[in-house]
This record gives structure tokens, sequence and C-alpha cells, in this order.
């Protein structure tokens, strides 16, 4: 039998053994196939990798296909007639030099240039294939840059809480150990444990984004490697507000940003057809010619041929008509795109000023100064030199504040890439 005494300080070690395996069990399993990389080189990777802007440019190359279709005049027909059988001299595909055939070729021609209007809109939209490619670069890029913010500063956090844990881990190690020997109080023991347990739990819920954004970065690179991803002071140091004013965002807003520019080629795009709607009123002509070697008033007969529909019943009204409403319907969502632009640019930068005023007042070293005064701070509590509660306090405020400045930072730099999106331009190199 085990003495009760060692069988408690078997299973603390196994409790403290399985928290140490799921700390870095996970860490150490993916590492064997592990990718570093900074910012520069995520966004070289992702523009080399992702899939969705691969499709895209495959649909930019139909669009280019579709450009070329349009420009090609339509085929010639060619129509022939030969005689089956000649009765009188009782002979079948009688259309030698003495029978008889048809021979008629014949051309559309679209009038009031329905053609060079079809041109113009397919070229149109593959201006917008264009702009809706940049969109999508611009949409995943922010999508990103988002992920990678939230890994990397979660990989911050989580990697300051490991060593919090670890050194909390020690000292309640130790006072189980006095408390066994009945000189400090259980409670202190189940005080510190019950702070081991928080912190674990907000490690746990840290660990749980950070996976989910290296999902979401795994699958916008295309690879199945664990991401190391770094963030270097001086990448940082170029996300300032110098010298950038609203107006001049606003401008460039107007200016840059591919979605307005799609819904402004969709009112191109509706404008040209609903020129080509009032052509198509006026119906192709079609001109041929055609030979007859012995059916017609004299034998070898040749001639021309015109035709074209009357346009009696059917002038294309309807078609004109939901043009034009088309045309007022996509002229309408720019309006209101071009607003909605403006209004994202504004809020977006009195946003960001907001985030960068509160950034400004938090002492980023606190995390530098708090590791010169731990070892003391610890010391103390060991000699009893200060309070359990005085440690506790200490301690959670720490880890509290360790978790704001870096989601700050975090918020801080999410807030300047929303306004590179918002902008459709990187304004920060």
């Amino acid at each position: 039998m085990i003495p009760h005494k060692k069988k408690l300080e078997f299973l603390s070690y196994q409790k403290h053994l399985i928290v140490l395996l799921f700390f870095f069990f996970p860490i150490s399993l993916l590492a064997q196939d592990t990718l570093k990389l900074n910012m520069v080189e995520t966004d070289s990777l992702f523009l080399t990798k992702n899939l969705d802007l691969l499709a895209q440019k495959y649909k930019m190359d139909m669009n280019r296909a579709n450009t070329i279709q349009a420009r090609l005049f339509d085929n010639p027909t060619l129509n022939t007639e030969w005689n089956l059988y000649n009765p009188n001299k009782k002979k079948f595909i009688d259309a030698g030099p003495a029978g008889e055939k048809i021979i008629a070729l014949e051309q559309i021609i679209h009038l009031a240039g329905q053609r060079n209007k079809r041109v113009q809109i397919a070229k149109e939209n593959e201006i917008y294939g264009e702009f809706e490619f940049y969109d999508l670069l611009r949409t995943l890029k922010f999508e990103l840059r988002n992920n990678f913010q939230t890994y990397y500063f979660n990989q911050l956090t989580i990697k300051k809480y490991d060593e919090q844990l670890n050194l909390l881990d020690t000292i309640i190690q130790a006072l189980s150990f006095q408390s066994n020997k009945g000189n400090i109080p259980l409670k202190e023991v189940l005080r510190l444990k019950a702070v081991y347990f928080q912190l674990n739990t907000d490690r746990t819920e840290l660990f749980a984004d950070l996976m989910e954004a290296q999902k979401n970065l795994k699958t916008l690179l295309q690879t199945n490697a664990y991401l190391d991803l770094k963030f270097s002071p001086n990448e940082q140091e170029k996300y300032k507000l110098l010298g950038l004013k609203v107006d001049s965002l606003l401008q460039k807003g107007i200016q840059n940003r591919p979605d307005l520019k799609m819904a402004q080629s969709m009112v191109k795009q509706s404008e040209l057809n609903y020129a080509l709607q009032k052509r198509l009123a006026i119906p192709d002509m079609r001109i041929g010619g055609i030979y007859d070697q012995a059916g017609s008033y004299i034998s070898q007969y040749s001639g021309i041929t015109i035709g074209l529909d009357l346009p009696v019943w059917n002038r294309n009204q309807g078609n004109i008509k939901m043009a034009k409403a088309n045309q007022d319907y996509m002229s309408t969502r720019y309006k209101n795109k071009n607003n909605e632009v403006g209004n994202e640019v504004l809020s977006t930068y009195l946003k960001l000023v907001q985030i960068d005023l509160e950034y400004k007042k938090v002492d980023t070293d606190f995390g530098e100064k708090f590791d010169e005064i731990n070892d003391g701070f610890v010391t103390n509590f060991h000699k009893r030199n200060i309070s359990m509660l005085e440690f506790v306090d200490f301690f959670e405020s720490y880890n509290a504040s360790i978790m704001q400045i870096n989601k700050l930072t975090e918020k801080r730099i999410k807030a300047y890439e929303e306004l590179n999106y918002v902008i459709g331009e990187e304004l920060f190199k």
C-alpha cells in the first residue's frame, strides 16, 4: 500500500506533468514542420499560393477571351440545293452541267454600330473583372493580416502566461509542502490554486483563438506547416498617423477603392447596354448572292439578295425600357457606394485616432518593469514580508495588464490595417 502522504505527492506530480504536456505537446509536435514568417514573407507567400486569387485570375482570362469573341464577325451562311431525282432522265442527283443546282451565300451585317457596342461592353466587363480581382486581393489581405495579428499577439500573451503558470506552480508546490507540515493554512494554497486555474482557463481561451487564426492563415497560405510568426519592432514602427489628413484620405478612398470602381464600371456597362438595346431596334441586314444553274427563267442565273426584318411589332421596346431602368438602378447604387466609402473612411480614421491616443497613454514597458521587480516580490512573499492578498492582487493585476497591453497593441495595428482596407492602398510601408 502507498502511504497517504506519498500518494498525494504522486497525484500532485501527475497533475503537473499533465499540465506541462498540455502546454508544450502541441508546439513540440507541430514544430517538426515549422514555417517561420514575418509579415512581408507572409504577404509574399499569400500572393503566390492563395487559390482564391488564382481562381480570380482564371476568371480574368475568361473575360479577356469574351472580349476577343465579341470582336469577331459573324460567319457567312452557305446554302445549296441539289436536284435529288430527274424523272425525265430517270437519274438521281442530276446536278451536272445539264442538271440543276442552286448555291446561295449570305452574310449578316449588324447596323447602327451594334457590334462596336458589344465590344465595348465586353471590354468594360474585362475592366470590371480586374477591379474584382483587386477587391478580392484587398479583402483577403485584410483577413490575412487580421489573423496574423491575432496569432502573433496571442502567442506573446500565452508565452508570458506559461512563465507565470510555471512560477505559480513552483510556489504552490512549496506552499503545499509547508501546509502539509502545518506551517501555513491550507486556504492560502487553495487561494493560489484558484488563481492558477483561472489563469490556465484564460490561457486555454487564448490558445483556442490562436489555433483558429492559424487555421485561417494556413488556408490563405495553402500550407499544412505549423506557423511561427515574427513581427519585429521595425515592422510595427511603420504604423504612424504622421502627415495623414482626413480630406486626403477621403480623396484616396474615392480614387482607389476597387469595389467603388466596380460599381462605376457597372454604371458604364449599363449605359453601353442601353445604347446597344436602342440600336437593336434597327434590324440586321442580310446580304448575299445566289447562283441557279437551270431552275430560273434563264440558265446559269446569278443574282444578289438583300433582306432584313421589318420592325413592325417588335422594336425591342421591352429590352430598351429594362436597360434604362437598369442604368438608373446602377447609377443609384454607385451614388450609395460613393457615400458608403466616404463614411467608412471617416469612421475608420476617427476610430484609429482614438485608439492611437489610448495606446500612447499606456506604459507599454510595464512587462519589463515587472520582470525587474518580480524576483524580489516572490522572495518577499516566501519570507512572508507581504501577505497572500497582496501577492495575489499583484499577480492578477500583472496578468490582466499583460493581456490588455497585448490586446491594445493588436487592436491598434488592426485599426491601421483597417484604414489600409477602407482606403484601398498600402499607406504604411
